[in-house]
């Protein structure tokens, strides 16, 4: 079992294991999987969306105006 430093943070990382303990980065050159990557995006555009247009659409509608407490008398 060698150790070599990991290409990312510089820490020692076992020869025999596949991502580094310390980053997470794969020391044996095989990728991560990308559906994580995907299933966050589109997490974030189907709750991100909603509330983009809920925001524009609240700031887009005129607000009616409140009516007066104040009470006034009307002489004849």
């Amino acid at each position: 079992m060698a150790l070599e430093p990991c290409k990312v943070c510089g820490s020692l990382t076992s020869t025999e294991e596949e991502i580094c303990m310390i980053c997470g980065y794969p020391a044996k050159g095989r990728p991560k999987s990308r559906w994580l990557k995907w299933i966050a995006l589109i997490l974030a555009v189907l709750i991100g969306l909603p509330l983009l247009i809920g925001i524009i659409q609240s700031m887009s509608t005129p607000t009616k105006p409140q009516p007066s407490d104040s009470t006034t008398t009307v002489l004849p």
